[in-house]
């Protein structure tokens, strides 16, 4: 009994063995190889399609940059256009203002010359008035603006410089004037004029003017000194004979001065 159950067993492992684990076919072993294939190139096409989407974005984010940048520049340019057309603006405004200033300081000038003139007049007809009632040794001619004369520079004796708009007679002035009185102490048989001149600025009439009261400013001061009054006369140039050309500081400070001369 136990043997016919033992072979009985064995004939079942036997079978089981001999069918339970089939041998692939073929078949199915292409397919399985088709399907590793179709899964492979799967993987390889979403991998270029990854490569493509971080590409894509590469790009992207160079055009942005590129965008930026030119953003940035159209910013600086349009920041430097601003600041010419501001420093432009600025310019024309100071300019303005320059011009405003200069016409302004004109029209006080030539407004204090009006009034200087005014005033210039109304002393000379007091002058003129008190002079009636004092008996001179010989009357002094004021001469304004004259015809060329051939009149000849007293070489001895020193030029007389004025500061702008000014006859005043200032400590150097008159240590100038008290030297050539000195020389005309010694020669007293000389006649001398005194010329008064002016620098171009201002008007013809107003120098002329001005160019009296110099040359009347040096001779009070030498009368003052003691020069006999009979030894001179007095005329004005105004702006007519300058001594130096030019429109400039150092041509000006030459020709507002008073000139000795010899009749």
């Amino acid at each position: 009994m136990k043997k016919l159950y033992f072979m009985i067993v064995l004939v079942s492992l036997s079978v089981f063995l001999t069918g339970g684990c089939p041998t692939p076919t073929p078949k199915v072993a292409e397919e399985k190889v088709a399907e590793e294939k179709v899964a492979e190139e799967k993987v390889a096409e979403e991998k270029v399609a990854e490569e493509k989407v971080a590409e894509e974005k590469v790009a992207e984010e160079k055009v942005a940059e590129e965008k930026v940048a030119e953003e940035k520049v159209a910013e600086e340019k349009a920041a430097e256009e601003q600041k010419a057309a501001d420093k432009k603006v600025a310019e024309q405004k100071a300019a303005e203002e320059q011009n405003a200033a200069e016409e302004q300081n004109a029209a006080v000038v030539a407004l204090e010359q009006k009034q200087e003139l005014a005033k210039e007049k109304d002393e000379i007809a007091v002058e003129q008035d008190a002079d009636k009632s004092v008996e001179s040794p010989k009357p002094v001619t004021i001469i304004s603006a004259p015809e060329e004369e051939t009149d000849t520079v007293i070489n001895e004796m020193e030029l007389i410089y004025f500061d702008y708009d000014k006859s005043a007679i200032t400590p150097a002035v008159a240590k100038i004037i008290q030297n050539n009185y000195e020389w005309i102490l010694e020669n007293p048989d000389v006649q001398v004029q005194l010329e008064g001149h002016c620098d171009e600025r201002g008007t013809n009439e107003y120098n002329l003017a001005l160019g009296e009261r110099r040359a009347k400013a040096v001779f009070d001061h030498l009368v003052g000194l003691g020069a006999n009054p009979s030894q001179f006369t007095m005329v004005s140039f105004g702006e007519e004979r300058p001594a130096v050309s030019g429109s400039n500081e150092v041509a000006w400070a030459k020709n507002r001065r008073v000139d000795f001369t010899r009749l």
